[in-house]
């Protein structure tokens, strides 16, 4: 299991952020706050995460200094809280350099797979010093249910599909002119597109399928909504 979780660090920080569009999401700015990054399964939350990270590097943290952990994967079952301990420690070990970096960010994508995590979680931010991002889809990781678990130490981030705007940028049709000042066949582009936005929703692998596999992709939503997460 160690080594796994070595090869997944060195492979973390050797990943380049994937070109996605921007979400139009406020980080709330408390200092010594976690982030947990909430909603409904497949609204985008793994693509915020990276959006966090890409504003990171690009305003100059180290590459390194920033860690994003998918704990969805099929090898990690059986990962144990003790085994995430180890994992900071490890990449504080293999970046040694890191001591000398302003602020080193965690992004821990499903961390509600982990047995014990609100624990693990709790220490990071209270001893560590660093900037640390929680996300998860099961009803573990409602809004009450983390409040509850970190006892006042992280701050919900909220994310939804697309919105309008959002659905727009995705399919690059986001007007950069304001609606007053819009021409009459701008405008009726958008309102066609507004159209089409609210038969079809903004949930982004949805967005620009057919509609046979769009209707199969959010009845597939659906059924894991209902199966995983309420009856669970």
């Amino acid at each position: 299991m160690r080594d796994l979780l070595r090869q997944k660090i060195q492979e973390a920080v050797a990943a380049l952020p994937p070109r996605l569009t921007r979400r139009d999401v406020r980080l709330p700015r408390v200092a010594g706050k976690a982030h947990a990054v909430i909603g409904v399964r497949r609204c985008g939350k793994t693509s915020f995460l990276w959006q966090c990270l890409a504003e990171r590097l690009a305003s100059g943290a180290p590459r390194e200094a920033l860690l994003l952990l998918g704990l969805e994967d099929d090898r990690l079952a059986g990962l144990q809280v003790e085994d995430l301990a180890w994992l900071v420690e490890e990449h504080s070990r293999l970046f040694p350099a890191l001591k000398d970096c302003a602020v080193v960010t965690y992004f821990f994508d499903e961390i509600q797979l982990v047995p014990g995590w609100e624990r693990f979680a709790r220490r990071l931010a209270d001893t560590e010093g660093v900037e640390l991002f929680l996300s998860g889809s099961s009803a573990r990781m409602l809004s009450r249910e983390v409040a509850t678990s970190m006892r006042g130490r992280a701050l919900e981030v909220l994310i939804h599909p697309f919105s309008f705007r959002e659905y727009l940028r995705h399919l690059g049709a986001e007007p950069a002119t304001p609606w007053p000042r819009l021409a009459r066949t701008a405008r009726a582009g958008i309102e066609h597109r507004l159209g089409v936005y609210l038969r079809e929703g903004g949930f982004p692998e949805a967005v620009g399928a057919g509609d046979r596999d769009r209707d199969s992709l959010l009845r597939s939503y659906v059924d894991v909504v209902v199966l995983r997460d309420v009856i669970e």
